[in-house]
């Protein structure tokens, strides 16, 4: 990459020259994406924040056109991190959407093989801009981190935590030699989602949560913690926060990674009998797929199932989740089988031995 290019100052001219490279840079027949990048670079180097924006769209529309391979992706990442601190809000928010990018471009790398030790770099570098006073950069921070595909557990679990926490600072706090910036080691990523759950907004608490859930992946022990958070916004003020929490923690039991406690049975039944019928529909679709570890949790869910079906007869999909975790449950169903069987033989037994005393057989 040509370091000129970089180091130039763009004249008066350049913000018609940017809108006009901008969001249509991919779209010439023929371009050369590394040289489109290298004009892109310069022009968001400039002093105009319209010429900064347009030329972040542009990194963006190329980015989307090239392969992981390369180094296009390094040299738009090293854009952004120069202009994510940028006094303009439009200029910060553009920034991030462009590293979101790269994080695909990342991953996709990652799944060939590659090296994904970057990403504890991207990890806390969003993680930083997850504080910005713009809501939007909020926002498109955490949608950005929801994207991650490989992050060190020192790192998720510190996300997680306002109190820092004490860790190996061998490969988490360097990429490839290179060590992290005073301003970017552990303590930037402290308790970005328990702020963010607290947000006064509830479009950054929404997204805090589907990120929540969607990085329950990478950790089980990060999971686990998680889950205490998410469990706690089933009580947000807002349909739309709890609905999200509700879909995070699906898929965390997609993933395979959410072990309900017996601690959070008692909050989560209540859902069942949540107003909102397409809460109760979620709240049930994950009851049927969760792993329920002790005989009382499994018991406590049949009951509160069987609670919302006289509370509402017409949730009729009661029945297909009551088989699902019948048959999810083998042990468990064998178990209050047998012991219904022996309560309905004593009945019945009982019931004989009246007849037969009441006829004068005994």
């Amino acid at each position: 990459m040509d370091e000129g290019l970089a180091a130039s100052e763009p004249g008066p001219s350049v913000a018609k020259r940017a809108r006009f490279m901008g969001p249509h840079a991919s779209s010439s027949s023929g371009a050369d994406p590394e040289m489109e990048i290298q004009a892109l670079v310069s022009m968001a180097s400039g002093l105009y924040p319209l010429a900064r924006a347009e030329a972040l769209s542009g990194l963006a529309a190329v980015l989307k056109k090239v392969n992981a391979g390369g180094g296009v992706v390094e040299c738009c990442y090293a854009c952004t991190e120069k202009l994510l601190r940028d006094e303009d809000e439009g200029i910060r928010l553009a920034a991030v959407r462009l590293v979101g990018l790269c994080v695909e471009k990342f991953a996709t790398r990652e799944e060939l093989g590659g090296d994904g030790d970057q990403m504890d770099w991207v990890f806390l570098q969003l993680s930083s801009m997850a504080r910005d006073m713009c809501t939007e950069v909020r926002i498109e921070a955490f949608n950005a981190l929801a994207k991650m595909q490989r992050v060190s557990e020192g790192v998720l679990l510190q996300s997680l935590s306002k109190k820092i926490i004490k860790t190996d600072t061998g490969s988490a706090s360097s990429i490839k030699g290179k060590k992290l910036p005073p301003k970017l080691s552990f303590p930037c990523a402290a308790g970005i989602f328990a702020h963010g759950v607290e947000d006064e907004f509830y479009q950054v608490r929404t997204i805090a949560c589907k990120t929540l859930g969607a990085l329950a992946k990478l950790s089980n022990q990060y999971a686990q913690k998680a889950l205490d958070l998410l469990m706690d916004m089933m009580n947000d003020d807002t349909e739309a926060v709890r609905l999200q929490t509700l879909q995070a923690l699906f898929d965390m039991a997609t993933y395979g990674c959410l072990s309900m406690q017996e601690k959070h049975m008692h909050m989560f039944l209540g859902i069942l009998m949540d107003a909102n019928v397409v809460v109760r529909n979620a709240a049930r679709k994950i009851l049927g797929s969760v792993n329920l570890p002790k005989l009382q949790m499994f018991k406590s869910a049949l009951d509160g199932l069987i609670a919302g079906l006289k509370k509402n007869p017409e949730d009729q999909d009661i029945y297909g989740v009551l088989f699902s975790i019948g048959k999810n449950h083998g042990s468990f169903s064998a178990n209050i089988a047998k012991h219904l069987a022996k309560e309905y033989c004593c009945c019945t037994d009982s019931f004989c031995f009246r007849g037969s005393f009441k006829f004068g057989i005994y």
